[in-house]
């Protein structure tokens, strides 16, 4: 693994959260395992040539491009930290000196610098050596630093031979998909749900993303585009797809019955059963939830008792005791603001003043004036979307193209400091609402062509399009993907 390779030149050492490390022995190996299986899937998902060992505890990893690997690397659940290795040397310490005065001259030049090496497997030197050695080659360049240095290089020893490195990308720590069972979480498109899914992805479940929609394929098409960033950026190799219900039947229905004052708490109602249907057929253990206690009027304890008892699995809130602002930092963190911040508020039925406390009792006598069998309905004719399907096709007439189709009108999806930071001349800015809501406004006849940052809301967009008559094609690989090509790269 150490050896220079023509097809992945890029060796990086990948540490494991410390959570895995500190695992009764057969856990761990679970976890491990589970680790190596995701960061593969993400790697693969983002079309990187990898090669991929375990060492001592820590992953070597061979990729063919450095700056995504690290972009990658840094989103995969389980991940404490990566560094990209600058050279690999054997022959002993006097020559890691050598080569550490070689590659960290510069780095280090003015600058308070430390020296860490860890011996690993069978040990041909002591640790203390070789920072002595390696330091004293570096200190014509700096000054010295053991306990606030501002260049740190490490070295990794096995044997006689060394990796060196001066860079620590952090990563986001939790566990690997998969170790901590499999959820099912209400995603509306909005801020809140999103990032209750990703904190439970995080702590290692697989999510299966339900929907619950309520106004028609602009909606849907917004959603598809959100869980699919979600699982493209975080998700390693989970599937991207979403479970669908219509419930506009359902609220018509709900309006037509009920007092509006517990319009919200009974659609609440009516998401949690179809989530809970969701989950028996997915073999979920638990519902999951955007809710954070008291931000709108069906959150409060009171309504929140008088919802739960719908659910027939554990609801599990992440996000109970947030802020909105600090939920709203996580979804730009999670990569999903933008787009979030676009999708309307469907769930408000009424403009009446909702109830903010009610009884489970009340409730029951509101849910029991519905006709059954129009939930019924919209249960059985519940659709599951397969949203990596909508990037296999790159055929010339396929959504997902390779090259800019003659006399296409290009479609920009990205954010305003996105765009301005770059796009082509002749493109024109659409937020994903904005597209939708124009599209009878379309002309037909010209091929459209999206991209977005990374590839996904436009994929997903020029689908609906497509179905709605359009030649709409989005272009692989996203905003990078299109500025490469149109350069020429």
């Amino acid at each position: 693994m150490f050896e220079t390779s023509a097809d992945c030149p890029h060796l990086f050492l990948v540490r494991p959260a410390p959570e895995i490390l500190l695992k009764a022995a057969g856990t761990r190996r679970r976890f491990e395992t589970r680790l190596r299986d995701t960061l593969r899937g993400a790697l693969t998902r983002a079309g990187l040539a990898h090669r991929l060992a375990t060492d001592h505890g820590r992953l070597l990893l061979r990729s063919d491009d450095a700056a995504t690997t690290e972009e990658v690397c840094a989103r995969v659940f389980g991940v404490a930290s990566i560094s990209p290795v600058d050279r690999v040397v054997g022959g002993g310490p006097d020559a890691f000196a050598a080569a550490a005065a070689d590659l960290y001259r510069d780095l280090v030049g003015g600058r308070a610098y430390a020296v860490r090496a860890k011996c690993i497997g069978r040990r041909l030197h002591r640790s203390m050596d070789v920072e002595r050695r390696v330091g004293a080659a570096l200190n014509p360049f700096g000054r010295v630093d053991l306990t606030h240095p501002e260049v740190t290089v490490r070295l990794e020893v096995h044997g006689d031979t060394a990796l060196l490195h001066a860079r620590r990308i952090e990563g986001p720590c939790g566990f690997p998909l998969g170790t901590q069972g499999r959820v099912t979480a209400l995603v509306s498109g909005g801020f809140d749900s999103v990032v209750a899914a990703w904190m439970m992805m995080k702590r290692g479940a697989t999510v299966e993303s339900a929907f619950c929609n309520l106004a028609g394929a602009a909606h849907e098409a917004q959603v598809a585009a959100i869980v699919k960033t979600l699982v493209a950026r975080w998700g390693g190799d989970m599937a991207a797809r979403l479970h669908v219900v219509d419930l506009a039947p359902a609220v018509d229905e709900l309006r037509a019955r009920c007092d509006p004052e517990v319009w919200q708490i009974v659609l609440k109602r009516l998401m949690y059963r179809a989530g809970c249907a969701i989950a028996h057929r997915t073999r979920s253990e638990a519902l999951v939830t955007g809710e954070a206690l008291g931000q709108v009027s069906s959150q409060t304890l009171s309504n929140l008792n008088s919802i739960d008892v719908a659910a027939d699995l554990p609801v599990l809130r992440p996000l109970i005791g947030f802020e909105k602002r600090d939920i709203v930092t996580l979804a730009r963190h999670v990569g999903t603001a933008g787009m979030s911040e676009k999708v309307p508020e469907h769930c408000a039925l009424t403009r009446h003043r909702p109830a903010t406390r009610s009884t489970v009792g009340r409730i029951d006598r509101a849910e029991a004036r519905l006709d059954p069998a129009v939930m019924a309905r919209a249960l059985a004719t519940r659709r599951l979307v397969d949203l990596d399907a909508l990037e296999t096709d790159s055929g010339a007439g396929g959504a997902v193209v390779d090259a800019v189709p003659d006399g296409a009108r290009l479609i920009d999806l990205q954010g305003d400091d996105a765009f301005a930071a770059w796009h082509p001349d002749d493109a024109e800015r659409f937020s994903a609402g904005r597209l939708l809501g124009d599209m009878d406004r379309l002309d037909r006849a010209r091929p459209l062509l999206l991209y977005c940052e990374q590839g996904t809301q436009s994929a997903v967009l020029a689908e609906y399009l497509r179905e709605a008559g359009f030649a709409a094609h989005s272009f692989r690989g996203g905003t990078r993907g299109l500025r490469r090509h149109l350069e020429g790269r």
